[in-house]
């Protein structure tokens, strides 16, 4: 995808009381006095000048070194500096650079480099890199790296090249090689260019590995994390967005742009668009006629049973009301905001014995008036809309912005339970070199969609309680937990070579391929240090009174990112100019059932697999048959596209292990 190069200017001015002000103006001189690889070093001493002046408890102090945190992590991102009139510090990027994946690798490489100074992290590089005796062999990591020698005799054997499969992480001893399968999956994690984090909520990790050679070494790996709850392309390509409900509503037609030189004008051109109906206008009718009353019915029946999931007896409300009333909803409203106030230093429960009980704390109190306010509103909305036609009262909501942000209440209702229940993203996924060559990278990516994965899932997470639904219903919550759904980014705008084409026939009316559903920018906080985000949460501690954001369930998704997000607008920087990633992403998708879609939007509760998920050897089957067409298709083909002997033998060990490329 080209990329049209400008530059992004934005202004870095901090809120900060008179004496820190100056200060900051003194900095902001100086860096525009220096040579530009001196900046880094003027804002580092700053940092460290006033962090050995000021006491713990001083606001305006920690607020201006937050700031500078912020700076410099800003730089090491690839911001550049600009000062204009000595007084007025500007921060500039390239956008051209988005598709530069050296640029990238590099404003990700300052976080990635100081995961490697912490000393745990060191003891656990250096305890699987050195050499232990297990079972009278001598063994280390190298170990798990694959031979170049072994895949190039099988290659000049024409023997088979690699035996993959796979295998779930569980804590359980290598039998191979001694070390516990999550060390092994954490050292390979640590050689990816995006720093390692741990990953609250749902998760599963798998090793791909080659059962040809000896020790089985890695072939790859990759991790299933939680979705994200809002991302607009994959929203609007399931139906769960307002848009998505218009588009539905319009008339189907294809639309084609051309454009044409106009003679004797010196090469001006002309540009024409010419729109073709698909559909008639009776089978328009006939057609919208059919979902008006569907997709109502699927959006009423959400607010419902968003509502049934709610405790309610200490908020006032009767489960029976049909007609909410707008002085219920305001009486929820104020209650909210004084639970609000209250709601700081959250503690996490460690064994919930008592949900009820649990419900009425503030924090889920707090949220659960929040919540029901809101699917009251919606509901009262909807009644007000409603007429005998279905279409008519559909065609009335969108076009009234009450009536769609009532829609969008109850879309994002189902939303929130498909996303936290039957939906998972692949958060890691990739090959180890040498079987990066081998186009491993591919293979990694169809066996985190296999009936395997799938099926470990839906036993992982079958009987696991919701903890966030148990609270605001007061009483123990299951979730179904048929996975559905698989998403993904590329990390470059330019996509990824291992998502790119698959296409994997499941049988005769299935294939799994990845889609691509569009480009997003999106926000994030890789980029931002351990040290900034220390000072971010000492300077709200004192702001606030207490912590508001303490990793606990119900504050809210994504600590991190609204940590950040919040310590930004303490700071007085625009926190939407400095969160955005500014590397445009393509963005993927994989429905792992034949009415995938169907599922997530609510019309039906059940799952048509290309498999049976109750037997084991249907479900291993499957599986082999996607690894033998990814060698057929894939991996025998690369052996005479490119010159493969070559490729494997310029490969060292050492160029993976971490004490040598950290």
């Amino acid at each position: 995808m080209a990329i049209e190069a400008s530059e992004i200017s934005e202004i870095f001015s901090p809120a900060l009381n008179e004496e820190y002000a100056g200060r900051f103006q003194c900095l902001v001189k100086r860096l525009g006095e220096v040579f530009p690889n001196y900046r880094d070093l003027l804002i580092k001493q700053e940092i460290i000048a006033t962090e050995d002046s000021i006491p713990d408890n001083d606001f305006e102090g920690l607020r201006y070194i937050a700031a500078l945190r912020v700076l410099y992590d800003l730089t090491q991102q690839g911001w550049g500096l600009e000062v204009q009139n000595n007084i007025e510090l500007y921060l500039t990027m390239l956008t051209e650079n988005s598709n530069n994946k050296d640029y990238i690798r590099n404003r990700l490489s300052t976080e990635r480099k100081a995961q490697f100074k912490v000393k745990s992290t060191l003891r656990f590089i250096e305890h699987m890199e050195r050499v232990k005796v297990y079972h009278g062999r001598k063994i280390s990591i190298k170990n798990l790296i694959g031979s170049k020698e072994a895949l190039i005799q099988a290659i000049n054997n024409k023997q088979r090249v690699v035996d993959p499969y796979i295998q779930l992480v569980t804590h359980s001893i290598d039998e191979h090689t001694g070390y516990r399968d999550t060390d092994i999956w954490r050292y390979f994690r640590y050689t990816w260019s995006i720093p390692y984090k741990s990953m609250p909520g749902r998760n599963l990790f798998y090793l791909v590995r080659d059962r040809a050679q000896e020790f089985h070494p890695v072939i790859g790996i990759f991790a299933l994390g939680n979705s994200v709850l809002n991302l607009k392309v994959r929203d609007n390509e399931i139906g769960w967005t307002v848009d998505a409900i218009r588009s539905a509503l319009k008339r189907k037609a294809s639309k084609e742009i051309s454009t044409q030189e106009v003679s004797q004008t010196n090469g001006k051109t002309v540009t024409s668009k010419r729109i073709q109906n698909l559909e008639t206008e009776k089978e328009h009718i006939a057609r919208i006629t059919a979902y008006s009353p569907q997709i109502m019915d699927v959006l009423l029946r959400n607010l419902k049973n968003a509502i049934n999931d709610i405790y309610v007896q200490d908020l006032g409300y009767h489960r029976g009301t049909k007609y909410p009333s707008e002085k219920t909803i305001n009486e929820l409203k104020s209650l909210y905001e004084e639970l609000r106030k209250q709601a700081i230093d959250n503690k996490k429960t460690a064994r919930v014995t008592d949900w009820e009980s649990e419900t009425k704390e503030i924090l889920f109190k707090k949220k659960r008036t929040f919540e029901l306010a809101k699917l009251l509103d919606a509901m009262r909305w909807f009644n007000h809309f409603k007429c005998d036609s279905y279409t008519k009262w559909l065609d009335a909501m969108i076009k009234s912005e009450q009536g769609r942000k009532a829609i969008n209440v109850a879309l994002v209702a189902n939303r929130k339970t498909k996303i936290g229940s039957n939906m998972m993203e692949i958060i890691v996924c990739g090959a180890i070199p040498p079987y990066n060559e081998l186009l491993g990278g591919k293979l990694v990516s169809i066996l985190a969609c296999s009936p395997i994965v799938i099926r470990d899932y839906t036993e992982k997470y079958a009987n696991q309680v919701s903890e966030i639904a148990s609270r605001m219903k007061g009483k123990r919550v299951i979730r179904d937990s048929r996975l559905a759904f698989l998403g993904t980014t590329s990390l470059y705008s330019l996509g990824s070579s291992q998502y790119n084409r698959i296409k994997v026939p499941i049988n005769d009316d299935f294939t799994l391929q990845f889609k691509k559903m569009g480009i997003t920018e999106g926000y994030g906080t890789v980029y931002f240090s351990k040290e900034t985000t220390d000072a971010m949460m000492h300077l709200l501690e004192l702001q606030d009174g207490g912590r508001r954001i303490n990793h606990v369930f119900g504050e809210g998704t994504s600590p991190r990112f609204r940590l950040i997000s919040r310590g930004l607008s303490t700071i007085g920087i625009k926190a939407d100019a400095f969160l955005k990633h500014y590397s445009p992403r393509i963005v993927y998708s994989m429905e792992l059932a034949s009415n995938t879609n169907e599922f997530l939007l609510g019309y039906t509760d059940e799952l048509n697999y290309p498999f049976d998920i109750t037997n084991d050897e249907d479900i291993r089957a499957k599986t082999q048959d996607m690894i033998e067409y990814w060698y057929k298709r894939w991996m025998s083909k690369r052996l005479q596209t490119v010159d493969i002997i070559q490729r494997l033998q310029d490969f060292t060990p050492e160029s993976i292990i971490l004490s040598y490329t950290r």
